[in-house]
Parts: structure tokens; C-alpha cells; sequence
């Protein structure tokens, strides 16, 4: 117990005000990361029941029960499969060779949901720094009036300043390791999974398929 409350001291208390920010970012930030690795599983995105559900469609009243499926189904797949259809009402091509509007669409909506990680190894640094400056100008500030020239007192008011930058770096570079992670993961949700699963799924699909032209 006393090693705990040594370290909370130390790393924690004697950074200052601006813990204050930088420990709940840092949970934050955990927690942000491991929803999104979660929510990007590939059971998640890409549902295995529904590509089988697909390619069993044989009439038109089993279409309907398939399309009357998709909105109640919670991957991603589903509702690609939904614009696809859309599209195919339009009169638009299904061959993801040829039209990858729909996935391309999903897959913004995922990036975008990683902005809270890409902010948090921006702005952890940053937040960071700013708390170091604000310990050293305060060290210097406190030296000048006491007029005094105490080295060691020095190191340790300046070793103090910059536990702010230490949790500023240990935010960022999880969180930038990590979004590169997921960024590639969607990538690859993107350009090939999704693709493959579509170009699987839209043939059996479009001849029940009715056009609004």
C-alpha cells in the first residue's frame, strides 16, 4: 500500500494542476481504444449468417424475407447490403468493380469514428508541455525570489515539471499506435473484405431485385 501511495505521489499528485486533465484523457483514450478494437471485430462488420443467408435466396418471397432481415441485423455488412439495393433500384451497377460508393461510404463513417484517438495524441503532448512550462516558469519564478542558487532543489522542482510530458507521451503513443491499427484494419474492410463479401452476395440479389426508374 505504501508503494502505491508513493507512486500516485510521484507520478500523479506532483504534476500539478494539470493531472487534472491529463489522467481522465488518459483513461478516456483506453477506454475509446478498446471500444473501437471491439466494435471493429470482424464479427462485428462482417456477419457469416448473412452471406449464407444471401446465397440461399432463391424467389422473390424469399428476398423479401431477406430484405425485411437486413434491418434488423447490426453489422455493417447489412447495411451496405441495403444501399447496394438502393442502388440497384436506381438502376446503379452491384459489382463492387465497378461501384464502391456504398462500401466507401461505411468506411468513412469508421474513420471518422477514430477522431477521438487521433485528438487525444494530439492534444496529450500538447496538454503535456504546457504543464511542464507552467512548473519550470514556476520553479524559476520561486529560485528568483528566494534568491537562492540550490542545485538539487533545482533537478527535483524541474524532475517534478516534467511528469506532465511523461503522461503526454504515454497518451500519444499508445493512441497513435493504435489508430494506425485500426485505420488499417478498415482499410482492409474496405478494399477487400467488404468487396469479396458483396461480389458474393449482390448476383444471387439482383434478379428479385425491382427497379424505381
Amino acid at each position: 500500500m505504501a508503494d502505491t501511495s508513493n507512486l500516485l505521489d510521484e507520478y500523479v499528485i506532483q504534476g500539478g494542476v494539470t493531472m487534472l486533465a491529463l489522467v481522465p484523457l488518459s483513461m478516456y483514450t483506453l477506454s475509446i481504444i478498446i471500444q473501437k478494437s471491439l466494435e471493429l471485430r470482424r464479427k462485428k462488420i462482417v456477419s457469416e449468417e448473412l452471406i449464407q443467408a444471401a446465397k440461399a435466396v432463391k424467389d422473390q418471397k424469399s428476398y423479401q424475407v431477406f430484405y425485411a432481415s437486413l434491418k434488423n441485423n447490426p453489422s455493417l455488412l447489412a447495411t451496405i447490403i441495403q444501399d447496394y439495393i438502393d442502388e440497384a433500384e436506381r438502376g446503379e451497377s452491384t459489382d463492387p468493380k465497378e461501384n464502391l460508393v456504398p462500401i466507401d461510404h461505411q468506411a468513412e463513417i469508421l474513420y471518422q469514428s477514430l477522431s477521438p484517438i487521433s485528438t487525444a495524441y494530439i492534444i496529450g503532448p500538447l496538454i503535456g508541455v504546457l504543464g511542464t512550462t507552467v512548473g519550470i516558469m514556476a520553479t524559476f519564478r520561486q529560485f528568483a525570489i528566494a534568491g537562492k542558487r540550490d542545485m538539487a532543489a533545482l533537478v527535483s522542482a524541474i524532475d517534478k515539471s516534467l511528469i506532465t510530458t511523461m503522461w503526454g507521451l504515454i497518451i500519444a503513443v499508445p493512441a497513435y499506435f493504435a489508430y494506425a491499427l485500426l485505420q488499417n484494419k478498415i482499410f482492409d474492410y474496405e478494399r477487400k473484405i467488404l468487396p469479396k463479401a458483396i461480389a458474393e452476395m449482390m448476383p444471387n440479389l439482383k434478379p428479385y431485385i425491382t427497379s424505381k426508374k
